[in-house]
């Protein structure tokens, strides 16, 4: 069952755009257009959706872009999360995944050869974020 974002920033740079483009893609989102994207890509081979590890993560680098380019006064104009999903995880029955060491994150190859957003730099990111109590 998909999971669609869409959103529109105030003049993102290109380099913005190819940044945000490789996270989604590197966790499995498919690409539909300039800032629409789709999780699980269509005719892909999860059996349930991997929120821990593909989709909370992008919509957290998506949140904090959105933050970064506020700072700056770009605004997120509008967006959409239209979502029809139904996600779990069970060890005893082998279903889905829990939340993972960012090293054991299955992540795909995205679509441009560029290195905008590299695997390791998000790994790092993924890691970096903490609970916030001692």
């Amino acid at each position: 069952m998909p999971i669609t974002v869409t959103f529109d920033i105030q003049s993102p740079t290109p380099h913005e755009l190819n940044r945000i483009r490789e996270c989604f893609e590197r966790l499995g989102w498919e690409h539909l257009g300039n800032t629409a994207y789709r999780y699980p890509k269509l005719h892909g081979p999860h059996p349930t959706e991997d929120w821990f590890n593909h989709v909370i993560p992008a919509l957290m680098m998506l949140r904090a872009f959105a933050r970064h380019a506020a700072q700056s006064g770009r605004n997120i104009r509008k967006f959409s999360i239209d979502v029809q999903s139904s996600t779990g995880c069970n060890p005893i029955t082998n279903v889905g995944a829990p939340p993972l060491p960012p090293s054991q994150i299955t992540y795909s190859q995205p679509s441009r050869s560029g290195r905008s957003f590299g695997l390791q730099q998000l790994q790092s990111w993924i890691d970096g974020i903490d609970w916030p109590y001692p």
